[in-house]
């Protein structure tokens, strides 16, 4: 028969132990070291295109895309008995990509931009301690330009509109915020505008996430979001990645994430290998 007391010390167990589960080992908060990550990257989207002119030009495109991305992580320690740490992070990503038609516009426009290369970076400053980190700064992507009609402008629509091309790109500027609320080496939740990933500096967005990493370097999340594709649509987005450290310098990674775009579902992935230098 269990007795009152018995009830008491087994609850205050496992009282003790979600607290542990929940706490951070020690000072995890890492000396001044800067970390170098690369980044290979490929997959799928889709979305419409930007309009033109007075006409609701706006063909659906597929785009399949594979590149390289890249990040560098500054950390500076600003006291030796508080863990506490100003952060610079710089990333960016440049991308192959193919276009292919799935639906034409409303005006019958069925032209696409043709296959080139895409570049976009980020730059952010921040704070991080034990139990909250907030990063601030700003990124650039190209996008696609406005379609250029191909025959006389004077026509009679829609014949004048069905050969647009797209003869250049533009730049979109994007905020680059994050706010950590949790443990370095525990559960955490954060949320971000912006590009968390060095490949999502091509394709920003809004998003929140749960995740828990260890001291060691191991660490999982899942986030959740909205991405922009090209400069007028967006998809709903979910990530599920990983972490897994080789050495005490050397970590390995692996991210997989599914959109749910205008027409069609697509699918991304990506591999990471990150070295850190310093103390």
């Amino acid at each position: 028969m269990t007795t009152p007391s018995t009830r008491r010390r087994t609850l205050a167990t496992l009282a003790v132990g979600v607290f542990a589960a929940f706490t951070p080992r020690g000072e995890a908060f890492p000396p001044r070291s800067v970390e170098v990550e690369a980044t290979p990257h490929g997959g799928r989207t889709s979305g419409y295109l930007p309009p033109g002119g007075g006409c609701a030009f706006a063909p659906m495109a597929g785009t399949r895309f594979g590149g390289l991305g890249g990040r560098v992580r500054l950390r500076q320690p600003l006291a030796t008995t508080v863990p506490s740490s100003v952060v610079i992070i710089a990333q960016g990503a440049v991308e192959s990509q193919a276009n292919t038609l799935i639906a034409p516009g409303s005006e019958g426009e069925r032209n696409v931009p043709p296959d080139q290369f895409m570049g976009a970076g980020s730059i952010a400053v921040g704070y991080d301690d034990r139990l909250f980190g907030v990063h601030l700064g700003v990124g650039a992507r190209e996008v696609y330009g406005l379609p250029v009609p191909t025959i006389d402008p004077a026509c009679v629509a829609p014949a004048c509109r069905t050969s647009p091309t797209y003869p250049s790109n533009r730049v979109q500027v994007f905020p680059e915020a994050r706010l950590r609320v949790g443990f370095l080496d525990g559960f955490y939740g954060d949320a971000s505008v912006g590009a968390y990933t060095p490949n999502m500096t091509l394709r920003p967005g809004l998003q929140a996430g749960l995740g828990y990493a260890t001291r060691a370097g191991h660490s999982v999340a899942l986030h959740y979001g909205v991405q922009m594709v090209h400069s007028d649509s967006a998809g709903q987005r979910v990530d599920l990645s990983g972490t897994l450290p080789v050495t005490e310098r050397v970590s390995v990674g692996v991210g997989v994430a599914a959109v749910n775009n205008d027409a069609r579902v697509d699918f991304d992935g990506r591999a990471s290998v990150m070295v850190r230098f310093g103390q």
